[in-house]
């Protein structure tokens, strides 16, 4: 992710990239920033101190606190990578970081910004189907390789639930609202993971998430949205389209069409820092607000509780 911010940052109008400090810095990313004459540190702290504007947060979960907290005391705007913590504590004391210090927090829960995501959210709220009853999304991917070892610790990246799911947990309440009870289920088999969450939103509609570290084929993800007026779904492995499906016997439509959600070179993680950047220069808000990153960290926090007790957890909201 660090690379994709980088390559983001070189795109964006108005950006300018002024370094990357780090422990380990990849090579791909040391030889982007000299082409770019940018300054490659280890030195995090010094890099904050160097007259930025804003920081780019894109290390392991276990660190983001930390670093906002730092970033935020330097009078910094920051944008995360999701998840913005492992649990709702250590989120709310990033969002209070960053209001003490009055910078903005954003964080990347880029799944907003995909088209096909994007595009059902928006029919689902206008009512296209009707008061949507069920929801699906599954996500898959192979087991975390030894580049990307620490995913694969409980503890630093809160496992394929918080590291996976909460991209799909933040866009539930984004499409679906509040959800009141969580039931989840993990199976491990070496460094591999699966597992299944059970979403009971306030509004009345259900929602699953399916997610694995143990899909041989590599990564992609599906959703679908169904109620009375029809179904609405995406696989990222068919097209770059989604599909509405209604109920043939309906007079509004065809029984099936094939939706195209917008231009094939946007870019979505272009998209939201540009979106963050261009906040923190005084526009518009972002799509995802610090309570939206600390309610999919809520989420994925109940849902790892419920995979340890093996029982219902009940929220009373996923909104702090």
């Amino acid at each position: 992710m660090g690379k994709t911010h980088v390559l983001s940052l070189l795109a964006t109008a108005g950006a300018e990239l002024a370094g990357v400090a780090a422990p380990d810095i990849g090579p791909e990313v040391a030889e982007l920033c000299r082409v770019a004459g940018a300054q490659v540190s280890d030195d995090v702290a010094g890099l904050l101190k160097s007259g930025l504007d804003a920081v780019v947060i894109a290390t392991p979960t276990d660190t983001h606190v930390s670093l906002v907290e730092e970033a935020a005391a330097a009078g910094l705007h920051v944008f995360c990578e999701k998840p913005l913590a492992l649990d709702v504590k250590q989120a709310r004391a990033a969002v209070d970081a960053c209001e003490r210090a009055g910078v903005k927090l954003a964080v990347g829960h880029v799944v907003r910004y995909f088209p096909a995501y994007a595009k059902i959210r928006e029919l689902v709220k206008r009512g296209e189907i009707g008061s949507p009853a069920m929801a699906k999304c599954r996500r898959m991917s192979g087991p975390p390789g030894e580049a990307r070892g620490w995913y694969a610790e409980g503890l630093r990246s809160g496992g394929v639930i918080t590291d996976m799911g909460v991209h799909d947990f933040d866009w539930l309440l984004w499409c679906l609202g509040p959800v009141e009870r969580v039931s989840a289920l993990v199976a491990e088999r070496g460094a591999g993971q699966v597992a299944m969450v059970v979403l009971a939103h306030e509004g009345g509609a259900i929602s699953s998430v399916e997610l694995s570290w143990m899909d041989p084929t590599g990564f992609w993800t599906a959703v679908e949205v169904s109620g009375p007026g029809g179904l609405l779904s995406h696989d990222s492995r068919s097209s770059a389209t989604f599909r509405f499906d209604q109920d043939p016997r309906s007079e509004t439509g065809p029984p099936a069409v094939e939706v195209p959600v917008g231009e094939p070179l946007n870019d979505p993680y272009h998209d939201e820092l540009a979106d963050a950047l261009a906040w923190f220069g005084g526009g518009p808000a972002p799509r995802v607000s610090p309570a939206d990153a600390v309610a999919a960290v809520a989420l994925a926090e109940a849902a790892r509780r419920s995979a340890s007790t093996r029982e219902t957890v009940p929220l009373r909201s996923a909104t702090p």
